[in-house]
């Protein structure tokens, strides 16, 4: 009994702690912010700390971690928004969700004093819900996924942009450094690239590129709303290119043991060529290791050049996602047009520029990334805005996203465990056959399938080869010389069976001439 009295105490105690780390004194606005990288604590506080002179009203700011945030602030805005902030960072993506179930307000009144057409398009698309006007956030940061090369590497591979313009020649550089003998001063091999294979939450962004440059897509809409298109064959073009090369132990032999975090760790490490990451990369470049950066690493010395993604046949495609700020519906309404203040103050441009350069995120203001457009650094990350897409902005996107992540974790668990290709693709079909129905489930959309018709198709996709197209000039790095094109080597193969026929038919005729030979000498 004395065990259990305690241990309510206990209980008792972590809740009270809670409380009194969210509450805030009557004067002051509360805002919580993710952990957005180095420097973005300083940066949140410098701000912080200016609206404070500027208002005389005190902000207490709130940092969560990724990992903690969605829970903990569903938790907090569902059981008792007493203790909610009032201004809140949301993921873009999270911003239909949490609108749907009421938590955060409409701010339409506000959008004409914040200036709405200084913001992407694409930006604002995910500040509403699906088929609804009203705003219920703002764009602050974009978080922008930008394909990141190793400069000196790439310089002395003597490789140009046109070497990568498409998919076919992209995997035809990846199997050309494969055969490369390149280490790094440690004495570790590099090898060309790597995507996140093992336990990771990022896996439908990395898959987004090649399935919407494809002309496929997750979800599209339908007549009552949004169905999966996973089973449809463009996507399916882009997944089987996505797991095959997941799988290939030459161009990405590290994918089915790293996940986002470790294959940026490679890439710094100089033991990657080429990595799919995000723009903040290129920020921590400026911070000394003492602080967490990347100062002295080998990327730095080596350099980062930026380069545009590699084209399919709808084009080149990649993901844009970032963070909104919006208003907490409260029980206490006392502070609304504070908080309101606050929200405006943080979006204005000068504001949102100092932030976004102390993190590295690029800012959500086009005014302000005319100006970071000037910047080699991020001029190609910036033109890359144009052929850039966010997910869908409607409420459920949350728990499709939770499917997505997990068969992108399950396709890298199968090129891990199945070497057989015909084994491989099958259960490849199988995930992402599972996957399209849960989606459908979660769309509410019905449909009719055939599963063992449906999983032979699917499979029929895995099972087809991608075309490789080889650099036309090699270097001395390459072993085995000049690797030929998909064109030359597939004449050459065929060139050489024929050959082999010929042979094999012409020593079939000196068998025979041989055996009557000997027949006739002994009769």
């Amino acid at each position: 009994m004395i065990k259990s009295l305690k241990k309510i105490a206990c209980l008792a105690g972590l809740v009270l702690g809670f409380a009194a780390a969210d509450s805030v004194a009557a004067d002051t606005l509360s805002i919580w912010v993710m952990d957005n990288g180095l420097g973005s604590k300083i940066a949140v506080n410098r701000l912080a700390k200016k609206f404070y002179r500027e208002t005389g009203t005190p902000v207490k700011v709130t940092s969560l971690t990724w990992n903690e945030a969605f829970d903990r602030i569903s938790r907090t805005l569902a059981d008792s928004n007493a203790f909610a902030p009032d201004v809140i960072q949301l993921g873009s993506t999270w911003v239909p969700h949490f609108a749907a179930a009421g938590h955060v307000r409409p701010i339409d009144y506000l959008m004409a004093e914040i200036d709405s057409a200084r913001f992407l398009d694409e930006g604002l698309r995910s500040t509403h819900i699906f088929g609804r006007p009203e705003f219920y956030a703002v764009p602050w940061f974009i978080d922008v996924r930008g394909f990141f090369v190793n400069e000196r590497l790439w310089q002395q591979l003597g490789f140009d942009e046109s070497d990568i313009e498409s998919y076919p020649q992209f995997l035809g550089v990846m199997r050309t450094i494969a055969s490369a003998d390149l280490v790094t001063a440690a004495g570790v091999k590099v090898t060309p690239f790597a995507l996140p294979g093992k336990d990771d939450w990022a896996g439908q962004q990395s898959m987004a590129p090649f399935i919407w440059s494809h002309g496929g897509d997750f979800i599209v809409p339908s007549d009552s709303g949004y169905r999966s298109s996973l089973l449809d064959s463009n996507t399916l073009v882009g997944l089987s290119l996505y797991a095959k090369i997941m799988g290939d132990p030459h161009m990405a032999p590290y994918s089915l043991s790293e996940n986002s975090s470790d294959n940026a760790n490679g890439f710094v490490r100089s033991e990657r060529v080429f990595h799919y990451g995000t723009s903040e990369l290129i920020k921590q470049l400026d911070y000394p290791e003492k602080s967490g950066g990347l100062a002295n690493s080998s990327i730095a010395k080596d350099g980062i050049k930026v380069l545009s993604l590699p084209s399919g046949p709808n084009g080149k495609s990649s993901f844009m996602g970032g963070s909104h700020l919006a208003l907490c519906n409260k029980i206490d309404s006392s502070k609304y047009a504070l908080a309101e203040r606050l929200l405006v103050y943080l979006l204005r441009a000068d504001n949102i520029d100092a932030y976004s350069r102390q993190v590295g995120f690029l800012p959500a203001d086009r005014s302000i990334l005319h100006i970071w457009n000037r910047d080699a650094r991020y001029s190609k990350i910036v033109a890359s805005l144009d052929h850039c897409r966010s997910f869908p902005n409607i409420p459920e996107w949350g728990e499709v996203e939770k499917v997505l992540v997990g068969m992108s974790n399950s396709i890298g668990n199968l090129c891990a465990k199945t070497g057989n290709l015909k084994r491989r693709s099958a259960l490849l079909a199988k995930v992402v056959y599972d996957a399209h129905v849960k989606i459908n489930e979660i769309l509410g959309h019905s449909e009719t399938l055939n599963e063992p018709e449906t999983l032979h198709r699917i499979q029929h996709f895995f099972l087809q080869e991608y075309q490789e197209v080889y650099p036309k000039n090699s270097t001395e790095f390459i072993s085995r010389g000049e690797l030929p094109t998909v064109d030359e080597f597939t004449y050459r193969i065929v060139s050489f069976k024929v050959l082999g026929v010929v042979v094999a038919g012409f020593l079939v005729v000196c068998v025979f001439i041989v055996i009557r030979y000997r027949k006739r000498k002994k009769k």
